[in-house]
């Protein structure tokens, strides 16, 4: 081998490898360039699709996935129903990549596949995709949206509550109502959401802090503590 063979970088081979998320971000971050070598790793480690740690640090920094494969592996992740992890990964990757990079087509079939997410998860994983959904979803995924509303996950829960508070504001508090009457939806699960959109409107009018301006996050587990949980 010649001295001047391109190899893997040494930055790479540590961030497919890397456990802990703090110290993943940081590996990412240094990644400034990729190499010949590096594109044609990352392509086998996705196509293989076998090799959870590597695969899954991919997911969750997915500007690292060359641009030609990024959507269809996203899509993959989403979709994934054997290694639950490979969900969350996605979901979480999706927050630190920019919605309008991808085509309408592409986007849509995100929306779609982050939906039936919140239909059938709970917990982390649910958690965090009310979050990366708002970037694929618009004022006319309102009623979709509502009838998610009785999610057993508080956290999945509030988040949702919170974008469509956002998303309806401008249409006035009655359409709101009317779209929580028409939900189908507990009437205990009805009757909160209208008390939390009053609370905020209360609380917007008097200038105080609301909780339902801002989502919340939940800790994210490295491979690991996950895979002991499940």
């Amino acid at each position: 081998m010649g001295v001047f063979s391109i190899r893997i970088s040494r930055d790479l081979k540590a961030f497919l490898k890397e456990e802990d998320l703090n110290d993943l971000t940081k590996i990412g971050s240094n990644i400034k360039q990729l190499n010949r070598k590096d594109i044609k790793k990352i392509r086998s480690t996705l196509q293989k699709w076998n090799s959870p740690q590597a695969v899954s640090n991919l997911l969750f920094h997915p500007s690292l996935i060359p641009g030609d494969i990024r959507a269809s592996c996203i899509l993959k992740g989403l979709r994934e129903k054997k290694n639950s992890y490979y969900i969350l990964a996605t979901v979480v990757g999706l927050q630190g990549i920019n919605s309008t990079e991808f085509s309408e087509e592409e986007r849509d079939d995100i929306k779609k596949s982050l939906i039936f997410i919140l239909k059938t998860s709970g917990g982390v994983i649910s958690a965090r995709a009310s979050i990366s959904i708002s970037d694929y979803i618009s004022s006319e995924d309102a009623f979709t949206m509502f009838k998610l509303l009785d999610h057993p996950d508080d956290t999945t829960k509030h988040n949702i509550l919170c974008w469509l508070i956002r998303a309806m504001e401008d249409k006035g508090p009655d359409a709101f109502i009317s779209m929580v009457r028409s939900s189908c939806m507990p009437e205990d699960v009805q009757e909160e959401a209208i008390e939390k959109l009053h609370e905020y409107l209360r609380q917007k009018e008097a200038g105080e802090y609301n909780l339902f301006t801002m989502p919340l996050y939940v800790n994210i587990p490295n491979l690991r503590e996950y895979c002991k949980d499940h």
